[in-house]
């Protein structure tokens, strides 16, 4: 299991959510397009929507995601 995947174990989410609600929440980024072909998809989408990640953990995926 990666570092990121443990992260988000923790908190009850996956890496979909994270990755939806981390782009969501960049100044830089107008929109997020989520595409769905199954009805659980959907599911996944609105609850990625509807995680807001606080100031340590932007931070902490700041410090899992940096390349050295």
């Amino acid at each position: 299991m990666s570092s990121l995947e443990a992260f988000c174990r923790e908190r009850g989410h996956s890496l979909l959510e994270l990755a939806v609600s981390w782009l969501a929440q960049q100044n830089t980024v107008a929109s997020v397009i989520c595409g769905a072909t199954e009805p659980e998809q959907v599911e996944q989408n609105v609850k990625a929507a509807a995680w807001t990640l606080s100031a340590d953990e932007l931070a902490r995926v700041d410090e899992l995601t940096r390349v050295c």
